[in-house]
């Protein structure tokens, strides 16, 4: 069942019945397709000659600017009634670019690709619509039917999971059951039906006008340049449930490698466990993560942290986003034991979505409190030298994505971050200057999918970090190109 068009006029819907043309059954299982090998003998259920009709009302307020795209929306819903999709996708293309995007809009032009057997298309914005409350558990259902049509029957299992499990609508739940019963798998075995491990493995080649220190911890350069090359890979499963009540795991590996100045090497092995929930209105998720750091392929770092994140829906195309980040810091080599000690992150902000396209802004004070550097003079308790790296904060960012076409898409990045450090730095006895730091960060990418699992990424980033202490003051830029496979 894909539940269909809407019309103006009503209240947010009820299920009324099964669409008749792309009704359930036969959507699900035509007569001579078997879904597995479980399913190779069974009886395939004809649709019946009467089959229950969706019309889901939705009323919408539109302002004189939006006339157009109302006026194109109310043809295509005309279009979609007499089962002529090509022409209702049309009009629904033209009332966006008359400016109108609405999840009810969304929606039907996913129907509209559904019926013309884009399912990609189809599937993309049905995943896009997961996000908005009131469009999810359809979403949820509806990607079942777009995956059972892809052939990938573990995939629609999954999203039938979920539709049953949200409790919007017992009717979506009531089909959701039986679609899974049919599929020879139950509500209750959704442990059986997780899939294996899912990630991606990439490889780049960067060149680095200036090379860095490690991390923001020895934030500094090196004043040269040179090329790199990075290798990462992750992996990903599922342990139990799912996005909207589960719980995850993933396992991560990165190492770079520079041509010239192999002292600068870098790697790092990463664990996470995540738990999803929800907490009334608001999506969360509390990971857990282990963080070992190498550099100059010796120990550096151990980072353990835990990380609380939660969102929640303000409008059909706003987010409002919240974080707080715990990290306990570690030196594995006690020649950094200076760095060790912990490090608060919180964060706010907001996700603005036209279309395909997001815009994300946030804010971000991050509070530190480390060991820090200190020499004392020999049998005394005096201090000769004491260098801060405990330094508090503050972080603006701004970050767009844009969807180009279906294979081409864009992002572009900006970051300013302000610094200042808890104690002064102290040298030959002597109290010097308190360091603080202004930094600008931009970056811009652009992104080619060739596939479903390969995608090619060409990046560049300008970093400039303007600070009192002459040498932590420096200009550095890195153009990098990237290969991802996922699976």
């Amino acid at each position: 069942m894909l539940y269909d068009v809407y019309t103006a006029g009503g209240s947010l819907p009820s299920i009324k019945g099964v669409d008749c043309v792309a009704g359930f059954y036969r959507m699900l299982m035509n007569k001579n397709y078997s879904v597995g090998t479980k399913m190779a003998n069974r009886v395939v259920i004809k649709c019946s000659g009467l089959c229950w009709c969706v019309i889901l009302g939705l009323l919408m307020m539109a302002n004189a600017n939006a006339d157009f795209g109302q006026d194109y929306f109310n043809a295509g819903i005309q279009a979609s009634n007499k089962k002529d999709y090509s022409v209702a996708l049309r009009y629904f293309k033209k009332a966006r670019q008359a400016g109108m995007d609405t999840a009810v809009l969304n929606y039907n032009m996913a129907v509209s690709y559904y019926r013309l057997r884009e399912y990609e298309n189809a599937r993309r914005i049905f995943l896009a619509l997961t996000d908005v409350r009131a469009f999810e558990q359809r979403a949820y259902f509806n990607l079942g039917l777009v995956a059972n049509k892809q052939k990938d029957e573990p995939a629609a299992v999954r999203w039938f999971q979920r539709a049953h499990r949200n409790t919007d609508s017992k009717q979506i739940q009531a089909v959701a059951k039986e679609a899974l019963n049919r599929l020879g798998s139950s509500p209750r075995k959704i442990r059986h039906v997780a899939p294996g491990w899912t990630g991606f493995i990439s490889g780049s080649l960067a060149y680095d006008s200036n090379v860095t220190l490690v991390n923001d911890d020895l934030l500094g350069v090196t004043n040269q340049d040179d090329t790199a090359m990075d290798v990462s890979a992750s992996a990903a499963r599922w342990l139990k449930g799912n996005i909207n009540n589960g719980v995850r795991m993933s396992l991560s590996a990165s190492l770079q490698k520079y041509s010239k100045l192999s002292r600068n090497d870098y790697a790092q092995l990463n664990a996470r466990v995540m738990r999803y929930d929800r907490l009334g209105d608001w999506k969360m998720r509390i990971r857990g993560s282990w963080n070992e750091i190498y550099f100059d392929a010796r120990e550096y770092q151990r980072i353990v942290g835990i990380d609380v994140r939660s969102r929640k829906e303000l409008s059909e195309k706003n987010q409002l986003h919240l974080r707080y980040k715990l990290s306990r810091i570690q030196a594995t080599d006690a020649v950094f034991d200076y760095l060790d000690g912990w490090r608060h992150q919180l964060r706010a902000g907001i996700q603005l979505r036209e279309g395909k396209n997001r815009m994300r802004y946030y804010y971000q004070l991050e509070l530190n409190d480390r060991r820090d550097f200190i020499i004392k003079v020999p049998d005394t308790n005096d201090i000769n030298s004491w260098v801060s790296y405990s330094p508090t904060r503050h972080t603006v960012r701004v970050t767009g994505w844009w969807e180009l076409n279906n294979n081409w898409d864009a992002r572009l990045d900006t970051r300013y971050r302000y610094g200042r450090y808890n104690d002064s730095n102290v040298l030959d006895g002597r109290v010097t200057s308190r360091r603080e730091d202004s930094q600008i960060r931009l970056s811009a990418r652009i992104s080619r999918k060739f596939s479903r699992r390969w995608t090619v990424n060409g990046q560049y980033t300008y970093t400039n970090n303007d600070s009192n202490i002459d040498q932590r003051s420096y200009e550095r830029s890195i153009v990098q190109v990237e290969v991802t496979r996922s699976f």
